[in-house]
């Protein structure tokens, strides 16, 4: 599986300046910068191809004729490397405000060949629903220019119908002709005046939609979805009556999990045979869950029926909590920024990795709006917090670091003065631009100029720039006014250094000196509501538990929030956190089979796999996860591509490029005639972190990719996401996680201890306390619920199967049954969410239940659980740790159900209780005690048929029997 990151100017100046924040040139185009790809090598790159959107690209009118001319590999600035795949789309969510696409599908082929990206995607538009109730209206932006503004429509119109207002290209594409005839039009936009929208809803609608300025649609949702599945078919008929050297992907959008899957059967019906499922960036994870494993299935039923391989990419998703759907389901690629982005957009945004984030200290630059003296103080006391934190990561003297700056910037400004004195009616500051006469300051004064940027501001050095220009050697300025901005620089240098007056006593440890200076700092700015957040970063320093390059060259400096170079950086950084995480959960795997002579004869791999090693085809055409292909001298070659023209097996040459081609791999499984390969080239690939596998055997090859995947992937006869089975006849194992009861029984007289006092002492201090009896958990909670799921237990123990029952206790975390309790009150039910999560954490009541759970071989796990108490384990994070084999069984949580095979949610509502004679409160017992009674009659367990056992009623209950309750 490979992920994509969408290049978004995503660079960084290659020689930039840590000490003094300054670029390494002024000039823009001069400067050297470094991508993703450039900072990191080869073998450890952490992505595995480009996303480029051509909405993205057009941002910039230079960037956009600089790729149309030179294509993304040989473009001098982005020179993406040879071996990184990329994909290009239109970018749909810039003109999402849009009635239609601006793009042409012929155009936009020719823009994907320009180019020259390995993969082009058909023009898809986002399906954002239908709009209110009388659907959506489109407005050009460019007709609110005669003072009319959008705010000057009237009410009635607005809360009928859903506005979307954008500036509308110049032009649009000749299809639009065929859908809405009276947007074209050559005229120039006349402006909307209030008559345009006055009168009757309908009526106004009905005039608008005739308007070349507006586009009505009653259902908009629809007309989307319909104009991509149009765009698709238009673009393959175009595509393969044509030469084009990309391979085409089609994008599919859709509105829940069986649009969706429409779509797809749509597309697969063209013949495309990769197909990115667009439209779900930004939704919540449940909803991306239901949506791909419900592609992901349909692709592997076709794929089989077909014996075809058909690729997925899932757009602007990644998730490391999505990484067993995405996996299972058979997807092949995926592309987000969201983890570079995190580096600047809020806070954790240093990453180690999901569970384990920090905050960058933010040290702030002067703003725009700030007096000269702010400025400079601005920048003092960012500069001297930074040599404290430098000298903290060298593990050095913070007094000496500051007192050595000091001494330093105190010379600063003298011989800023004798230089301007002396050189200020230089030919070379004959310039008419700043930037230029800026450089010849920087070159000239070298690290006095810089010096001065780092700690006087970059508006002290700029005023004196522009006096500079100002300055004409006849008729020259008063040195007055040089000598005004340096004084008021002076001023407020004599205010620092500060940290020896807020610096600990002389026993004080490095990190109270660094929390003392970050601390003052941070309440100067008003950033006190991070001092939390610093306190974590600078006590357990995270920039030293990482070796990426940039932490290993830049240490501390990553973990300081300040400016792109900092920043983007930093992204990079998470970027390659998250990629280890990402092939953690899924092995990056190749599969190939050894060529033959007969390669070159064949139009596509493909073709040749399906018609010379049909064996290997079969078993490996719908492998998740992995890529698939040939390999000879010339390397892998995949299934998709077409043929090399000359085949040739030269021994040397194949070792050289599969050593090349494992660095990017975990795993290489690898086919041959006789289930060897060459000693050369085995140790070319040893010689690589990637492991070898070599089979005769396609199915034993098969079997091997599976496991490799993990325990999930070889469950039953399939890898792709279905309900598992258990026989109750073996004996079931069985986990039950119950929750504490309100009803408690212990003696009378006997100390009870509150909310407060099972925080501050152990379970065994208090036990110890005089006169504290010790309960036994499942005798001290006598709750209905309790009492019934007691008398399951028993039951199911009786009849053979093994159970193990914890209760989540509000008072001392995750008990098992037989855990001796003093007697307490203490409930999640009258808690908020923050304060049920903050002492769930306290308790360690999550992370005890993973335990349990990732270490138990359960066939079924029951959570009889209220809302409170999923809440204290995060519920929908639990369940994703039961395995595809075993099932997890929840109450009254459908939204887990929909997105997890092994997974069922027992509807239990007061409507069912009274079905069964009972109370909502002991409803989930008694649920539990229909399973014991009536699981031995079953052969074969499921999912479903477990909400079955729990929820059938026998007979209705009676009137008599509803009011004993």
């Amino acid at each position: 599986m490979r992920f994509y990151v969408p290049e978004w100017d995503d660079c960084v100046d290659a020689g930039y300046d840590f000490e003094h924040d300054e670029l390494s040139t002024l000039d823009r185009q001069a400067r050297k910068k470094d991508y993703i790809w450039d900072i990191f090598e080869y073998d450890n790159t952490p992505i595995d191809g480009v996303l480029i959107s051509r909405e993205q690209v057009e941002q910039s009118q230079r960037k956009l004729k600089r790729l149309l001319k030179y294509g993304v590999y040989d473009d001098p600035e982005l020179s993406v490397p040879e071996w990184l795949p990329t994909i290009s789309d239109c970018g749909a969510w810039g003109y999402k405000k849009f009635p239609f696409p601006p793009y042409d599908n012929k155009e936009m082929l020719d823009f994907y060949e320009k180019m020259c990206v390995s993969t082009g995607v058909t023009i898809d538009h986002l399906v954002l629903g239908s709009g209110k109730d009388k659907g959506r209206l489109y407005l050009d932006k460019r007709a609110f220019s005669g003072g009319f503004s959008k705010s000057d429509i009237p009410d009635d119109l607005t809360e009928a119908v859903d506005l979307m207002v954008d500036e509308w290209p110049d032009e649009w594409p000749s299809y639009v002709d065929d859908y809405e005839k009276s947007i074209r039009t050559d005229d120039a936009v006349s402006p909307f005046t209030q008559s345009d929208f006055e009168g009757n809803v309908d009526d106004v609608l009905a005039e608008l939609n005739e308007d070349p300025r507006a586009v009505y649609r009653e259902d908009d949702a629809a007309f989307r979805y319909k104009l991509t599945l149009d765009n698709a078919q238009e673009m393959y008929d175009l595509y393969h009556n044509g030469d084009y050297s990309f391979r085409l992907m089609v994008a599919i959008q859709g509105w829940d999990p069986d649009s969706y899957v429409e779509a797809l059967e749509n597309v697969l019906g063209i013949g495309y045979d990769y197909v990115g499922i667009g439209g779900v960036a930004g939704s919540p994870i449940h909803d991306v869950r239901k949506i791909v494993k419900n592609v992901g299935k349909s692709v592997k039923a076709f794929e089989r029926e077909h014996t075809r391989r058909i690729d997925t990419h899932v757009f602007g998703f990644a998730k490391t909590e999505g990484f067993d759907m995405v996996g299972r389901s058979g997807m092949t690629s995926f592309d987000s920024a969201s983890m570079l982005r995190s580096a600047w957009t809020g806070g954790d945004n240093y990453r180690l990795d999901h569970g384990e984030r920090y905050d960058a200290i933010r040290v702030r630059y002067p703003s725009t709006h700030d007096s000269l003296d702010e400025a400079i103080q601005t920048s003092l006391r960012g500069r001297e917090t930074l040599v404290a934190l430098r000298a903290y990561n060298d593990k050095e003297s913070i007094t000496d670091a500051v007192d050595e700056w000091h001494e330093k910037a105190a010379t600063i400004l003298p011989k800023t003065q004798e230089y301007l004195r002396e050189h200020r009616h230089d030919d070379q500051y004959d310039k008419s631009r700043l930037q230029d006469i800026e450089t010849v300051l920087r070159d000239d004064l070298d690290d006095v100029a810089h010096e001065l940027h780092a700690s006087f501001s970059n508006d002290l050095r700029g005023r004196i720039v522009k006096l500079l220009r100002k300055d004409d050697p006849e008729d020259p300025l008063e040195f007055a006014e040089y000598d005004d901005l340096l004084s008021t620089a002076a001023d407020e240098f004599a205010e620092f250094p500060r940290t020896p007056a807020i610096l600990p006593d002389a026993d004080s440890t490095p990190y109270d000196e660094i929390w003392a200076v970050v601390e003052d700092y941070a309440t100067w700015v008003g950033d006190d509501d991070l001092l939390e957040a610093y306190q974590r970063t600078l006590a357990e320093r995270p920039w030293e538990k990482c070796n990426c390059p940039i932490c290993e060259e830049h240490e501390i400096e990553v973990c300081i929030f300040r400016g792109n170079d900092r920043n983007r950086r930093r992204g990079f950084h998470n970027t390659r956190r998250f990629y280890d995480e990402f092939t953690d959960a899924i092995p990056k795997i190749l599969v190939a089979i050894q060529g033959s002579a007969s390669l070159s004869r064949y139009e596509t791999i493909e073709e040749y796999l399906r018609s010379e090693e049909p064996g290997f085809w079969q078993h490996v055409h719908d492998l998740p996860v992995a890529e698939i292909g040939v390999f000879d001298a010339s390397g892998v070659t995949e299934w998709w591509t077409e043929t090399n023209s000359s085949v040739s097996f030269s021994r040397s040459r194949m070792a050289e490029k599969l050593q090349e081609e494992a660095k990017r791999y975990q795993h290489l499984f690898l086919v041959t005639p006789d289930g060897d390969i060459d000693s050369e080239a085995t140790e070319a690939v040893e010689s690589t972190s990637c492991e070898l596998h070599t089979f005769a055997d396609s199915p034993a090859l098969r079997r091997n990719v599976l496991e490799t995947c993990g325990e999930d992937y070889v469950v039953g006869d399939d890898f792709i996401p279905h309900a598992p089975e258990a026989n109750p006849a073996d004996g079931l194992n069985i986990l039950v996680v119950d929750q504490c009861s309100g009803s408690k029984e212990f003696p009378d007289g006997a100390p009870v201890f509150d909310a407060a006092e099972t925080i501050q002492f152990s379970r065994e201090e208090l036990l110890a306390k005089d006169n504290v009896p010790a309960i036994g958990a499942r005798d001290l909670y006598t709750g209905r619920q309790q009492e019934f799921v007691r008398e399951a237990v028993r039951k199911l123990r009786d009849d053979g199967h093994e159970v193990e029952r914890y209760f989540i206790s509000a008072g001392f975390g995750l008990v098992s049954e037989n855990e001796p309790l003093p007697p307490y009150e203490v409930t999640f039910s009258s808690m908020r969410v923050a304060e049920i999560r903050d002492r769930s954490s306290k308790l360690h009541i999550r992370s005890d239940l993973e335990k349990v759970v990732d270490e138990g071989d359960y066939d079924v796990v029951f959570f009889t659980l209220g809302k409170d108490y999923y809440n204290s384990i995060d519920i929908d994070s639990m369940v994703r740790r039961i395995p595809a084999d075993q099932i997890g069984v929840v109450f009254n949580r459908e939204i887990v159900d929909e997105q997890f095979d092994n997974i069922v949610s027992v509807p239990a509502r007061t409507e069912d209780a009274k079905n069964h004679g009972t109370i909502v409160v002991g409803l989930k017992g008694l649920y539990l005690k229909n399973f014991a009674r009536r699981v031995g009659d079953v052969e074969v367990l499921t999912p479903e048929l477990i909400e079955t056992l729990c929820r059938e009623v026998e007979e209705e209950p009676t009137q008599a029997a509803l009011e004993q309750y």
